[in-house]
């Protein structure tokens, strides 16, 4: 059995049970017995399963709800037991209640845990759970047993995987045998894991300044939901049963912790109003049950800012600039209200205040990535196109690709005539969402321009080498 179908078996049990994956490689990596699971294995899978998830439209791409997770995440992993692992957070774009972590470091959390987490601890306690099964090693943990108990069923879900979305029923069908085979082993692991990784979180949790109550709190409200959801129960106690006993061990553990100062919500509502406002279908209907239900809300500003957005949204620009104005006049810092603003001006054609209002958030907040998009997208929109591409390739030097950067990017270098660097950037974004074939074909195009450089040339042929070696893997 090769490490890579080790790695396969823990994403699928450490993970939602409707998640599937296609095109990872499993090569043969000699005597089964002796195979070993690298760091480097670990994390090229993880980067596989986001590039799924992108190439299937299952990634939030809003920039600041992917920073806002970033940057709660790392507060997290700065307090947890190990802090020399690579950690990426990504927001899932699904409604179900659901939050898992894959190998290599890989954290997803579902916007509709998000939206059911009533308080930015709740939302944490759930972070700092999915960490510490990560520098426990859990999944590792559950590879050599698999490499040592369950060869039969991992060939199973091997072939399984093999046939993947051609036959949908088949891939179901062997999945189910293989989690019936060995529902009992993975329960006695879970159980002793998600034991752990409680115990562990909540102190990552106190030590980061959050409630360390919140991890129960969250289970507690798990538990009293499950009631109204009869025989399909929300993905997440799926994935991680909770028991009373569960519930009150937290509880007894969060007490025992000693509490700095719990710190305050900060973005925590105002993401999970831009969550809300993206998933409006219908934009009036929305706004209009909003504002039939102001009184509902504990977070004025938070109110206030969710109609700004969805007025901008609606494309009622000056309705937005009203519902922004006080905002801005109370923390002219926020970089949410900042980017609200800029984007409400630009939709009011005040473009000068619009690049003014970017330039000074953007002087606040050096090599933001949220903000850096906003204001590149801004560019390209009023054909800025040097300015756009200068602060575009400047954010990448000594920073990991970006897809979304990166499209910004090549937009910006195709409108300047730079055809073979917009064909190596659009290559790179469309490698990390997933589409490696369509990668190469744009770096043979950019391989064949003329006069090229030097520096680009390389640059361009040692992708395409890189790309053509992933793509037989992925065969």
């Amino acid at each position: 059995m090769s490490r890579y179908l080790l790695l396969l078996i823990g994403v699928l049990i450490f993970s939602p049970a409707s998640l599937a994956i296609e095109t990872i490689s499993l090569p043969e990596m000699g005597d089964p017995s002796t195979a070993e699971i690298t760091p480097d294995d670990e994390r090229r899978l993880g980067e596989s399963l986001l590039r799924w998830l992108r190439q299937n439209e299952l990634i939030e791409n809003d920039p600041l709800t992917q920073s806002y997770l970033h940057s709660l995440g790392y507060q997290l992993v700065a307090n947890s037991d190990e802090t020399n692992q690579p950690y990426t957070f990504f927001v899932v774009k699904d409604s179900s209640i659901n939050a898992f972590a894959a190998p290599g470091g890989f954290i997803g959390v579902h916007t509709g845990l998000m939206l059911t987490s009533e308080t930015e601890s709740e939302l944490a306690g759930v972070i700092a759970h999915e960490i510490a099964h990560i520098t426990q090693k859990h999944m590792t943990r559950t590879y050599d047993s698999a490499k040592k108990h369950q060869l039969t069923t991992a060939v199973a879900l091997l072939a399984a995987i093999l046939v993947g979305q051609n036959v949908e029923q088949l891939t179901e069908a062997a999945i189910a045998t293989t989690v019936a085979a060995n529902a009992q082993l993975q329960i006695n692991f879970t159980r002793a894991h998600e034991k752990e990784a409680d115990y562990l979180g909540i102190r990552t949790l106190a030590n980061a300044g959050f409630d360390p109550e919140g991890m129960a709190s969250f289970f507690e409200r798990m538990q009293k939901a499950s009631k109204l959801y009869g025989t399909a129960p929300p993905e997440f106690l799926s994935t991680h049963p909770v028991t009373v006993n569960r519930i009150a061990e937290a509880r007894s553990r969060a007490r025992a912790m000693p509490v700095k100062n719990v710190r305050g919500n900060q973005l925590y509502p105002f993401i999970k109003a831009r969550i809300k406002v993206q998933n409006a279908n219908d934009i009036g209907l929305f706004i209009r049950e909003q504002l039939d239900s102001a009184s509902s809300y504990d977070d004025p500003d938070a109110y206030q800012y969710m109609l700004a957005i969805a007025y901008l949204k609606a494309g009622s620009a000056q309705k937005a600039e009203q519902s922004i104005t006080s905002l801005v006049k109370q923390d002219n810092e926020n970089i949410l209200y900042r980017i609200a603003q800029a984007e409400i001006q630009q939709s009011l054609g005040q473009t000068q205040k619009a690049r003014q209002n970017f330039e000074s958030i953007l002087a606040l907040y050096p090599y933001s990535n949220a903000i850096t998009i906003h204001y590149g997208q801004f560019l390209l929109d009023t054909r800025q196109y040097q300015l756009a591409y200068n602060t575009l390739k400047d954010y990448l030097t000594n920073r990991e690709d970006d897809p979304l950067i990166l499209k910004l990017l090549s937009q910006a270098a195709g409108e300047m005539g730079k055809t073979a660097e917009a064909y190596l950037y659009l290559a790179k974004h469309d490698y990390l969402n997933g589409n490696t074939r369509k990668a190469i074909t744009l770096l043979n195009t950019a391989s064949k321009i003329t006069n090229l450089d030097y520096y680009l040339s390389a640059q361009i042929v040692a992708k395409l080498q890189e790309y053509k070696q992933i793509a037989l893997m992925e065969k």
